[in-house]
């Protein structure tokens, strides 16, 4: 039988925490070199800003993490031009929609992935040289979240899978890479296994090490 150990309240509170600025934090991986660069920013909520970053510190590029726990994706564009333009970015890896899609604010697939496009691609307009990834949402683990607060309880992993392939097929629209992470994460039944996620939804270091491999592969060509 699975156990299902409840988060403290202090873990839990840490985790849900809402920032109206994310505080940017910059990890340089060649302090001291003359050659300029590639600067990285990886810009969503919680799942961005709990990313440990020393999984990264082998790729030769400089990163930001702006990611900020409890954003929506409204929430993601009013701190844009804070948390992104003004580093200049070559590379922006966009992840988010989570937090949009709770009973309360979910307006639907199209809503969720078309937020998501336009932000990439207003960002683009901005920085026209810059390379633009946009995540999948990631997959949660549903099948006993007796321990998680109501927004939890309502994720649906057939529902997770409509708003991807919306978002997937508006990045191939507007020409905006598109990442599948929910793939990598889910297990054969499409849930985010149960060793990944202190919750349901947030990740362990074991799942971070699954998404730090994609982006390893995804940035191997271009640093």
């Amino acid at each position: 039988m699975e156990q299902w150990t409840p988060l403290s309240k202090t873990l839990w509170k840490l985790l849900t925490k809402k920032k109206k600025f994310s505080g940017s934090r910059c990890f340089n991986n060649r302090k001291g070199k003359e050659v300029k660069q590639k600067r990285i920013v990886m810009f969503g909520d919680s799942l961005t800003d709990y990313f440990p970053m020393q999984k990264l510190t082998d790729i030769d590029a400089e990163f930001i993490n702006s990611g900020a726990a409890g954003n929506t994706v409204p929430e993601m564009k009013a701190r844009v031009r804070y948390d992104v333009l003004s580093f200049q970015p070559d590379i922006v890896i966009m992840q988010g929609g989570a937090n949009d899609f709770q009973m309360s604010l979910y307006r639907g697939s199209k809503v969720v992935a078309g937020q998501l496009a336009d932000l990439g691609e207003w960002i683009r307009r901005e920085l026209p040289e810059v390379k633009i990834y946009i995540e999948s949402l990631y997959p949660a683990y549903t099948k006993r979240l007796g321990n998680m607060p109501s927004w939890a309880k309502e994720k649906s992993n057939e529902e997770i899978r409509r708003i991807n392939e919306e978002i997937r097929r508006q990045c191939e629209e507007r020409r905006i890479e598109y990442v599948d992470m929910y793939s990598r994460l889910a297990g054969e039944d499409g849930e985010l296994p149960l060793a990944y996620t202190v919750d349901g939804i947030h990740l362990t270091d074991a799942a971070y090490d699954i998404v730090s491999e994609c982006l390893h592969e995804l940035l191997k060509d271009i640093v």
